[in-house]
């Protein structure tokens, strides 16, 4: 740990001795390379926004880059060179690696690119894996600390309250704070945490409007988030997968589910609670974290059923959801034969009129001639024709009647 903090001090060291000669080049963007992450990707997302959001607190311009925009690039220095070419002041990269299960190793390199030279500031450390201590513990604040050489006056959290005042547009949307819903804009409220996530939504029926913003909280600060349409979702994957999600609550053979994992789990922003069902493992009652504006994705890896009681209670539950499937489907299945059947009842009275109208036709005393046989024949098929369609749709009705009533039976 010594050697860590003894690298720490050295980059801080040399970024400090460099300061005044870059300082000229201030004004060119520091570009940043997404981060090399093999942990959770939204933890991954809050140390980049944090990072970029901090080097603006140090008066650095970071402008995120893809990777894409260095493709014809194989090495690291072909991409230096191509930053140096761009006019940009460094080229920033970085790297978080598990280490063990609750903490992660970092490490941020900036390539500075002002003058003939490119001298490198390389900072690595160990951090929770937890972001609540990662805000707690301060870290942040001292790694890049040690990045700009600028003193950035860690505050502990414990010690530090500011007020954050939001307005949005439109007015009396849910004001979030991490995820936390604390009031309804305009309004302003404390937070002691180094970073802050503060998001905003307004709903109308199924359609929501929100906004997020990532900021440094300090004595007092005022924001503005303009809602656009959003979709908020988390995507919810299982091990294995193929497995049923319901709503959070009793599991009874009459519950809907709301689909299969993967499962794409749409709502209003904030924690709501789903139930994972799979045959041959427990269930597992999820707590889903809707984001306001970015899609989350949660893992969920299922447990084997040992215990021989739930197992037969499982398998009970999957017999009698497979009945009433069955029933349902044959409920949804005699919709059609009974429209079907309904509707040659309509065309036999088309048939039966045609047949009274020539019957009236052969009424008429002045009728008669070569024409009098044919019309009678027409008639006979008319009302031929109205007695096969009645005796099609009767069996077509009886046909619905008889599903709907065994579908009825078994499904309740």
């Amino acid at each position: 740990m010594g050697k860590k903090h003894g690298k720490l001090a050295n980059g801080g060291r040399l970024l400090l001795a460099l300061f005044f000669l870059f300082n000229i080049a201030n004004s060119a963007p520091l570009l940043m390379l997404p981060l090399e992450s093999d942990i959770d990707s939204n933890i991954t997302v809050l140390w980049e926004k944090s990072v970029m959001q901090i080097l603006k607190e140090a008066s650095f311009d970071p402008k995120k880059v893809d990777q894409g925009r260095f493709a014809e690039c194989a090495t690291i220095e072909c991409a230096v060179s191509s930053a140096r070419a761009l006019g940009a002041q460094g080229l920033f990269r970085g790297r978080l690696k598990a280490e063990g299960k609750d903490s992660v190793s970092i490490r941020f390199r900036i390539d500075w690119l002002a003058g003939n030279t490119t001298p490198q500031t390389d900072v690595k450390i160990v951090a929770p894996l937890a972001w609540d201590e990662v805000i707690r513990s301060g870290v942040v604040l001292k790694l890049l600390a040690g990045i700009t050489g600028k003193n950035l006056h860690f505050e502990p959290s414990k010690d530090r309250k500011a007020i954050i005042k939001v307005e949005t547009n439109p007015d009396n949307a849910v004001v979030m704070l991490n995820g936390e819903a604390v009031c309804h804009s305009p309004c302003e409220f404390s937070d002691n945490s180094s970073v802050a996530q503060v998001s905003a939504y307004w709903s109308s029926g199924d359609n929501i409007w929100s906004a997020k913003k990532t900021l440094i909280p300090k004595d007092t600060v005022r924001i503005a988030l303009e809602l656009k349409r959003s979709f908020p979702s988390t995507e919810i994957n299982s091990y294995p997968s193929g497995a049923l999600v319901f709503p959070a609550g009793l599991l009874d053979v009459n519950l809907k589910a709301l689909g299969k994992t993967p499962h794409d789990l749409r709502g209003i922003p904030g924690e709501t609670q789903v139930r994972i069902f799979h045959k041959g493992y427990n269930d597992t009652l999820l707590n889903v974290k809707i984001d306001a504006v970015e899609k989350q994705v949660q893992h969920v890896q299922l447990t084997p059923i040992t215990d021989p009681q739930k197992i037969y209670e499982q398998n009970l539950f999957v017999k009698s959801q497979l009945k009433r499937d069955v029933g349902l489907g044959l409920l949804g299945g005699s919709i059609g034969p009974f429209i079907a059947g309904s509707t040659l009842f309509v065309l036999a009275q088309y048939d039966y009129k045609e047949a009274r109208d020539i019957k009236r036709e052969l009424e008429i005393p002045a009728f008669g001639g070569r024409n009098f046989q044919a019309r009678v024949e027409e008639n006979h098929k008319a009302i031929k024709a109205g007695n096969s369609k009645m005796a099609f749709g009767a069996g077509l009705i009886g046909l619905s009647l008889l599903l709907a009533g065994v579908g009825f039976s078994i499904s309740f």
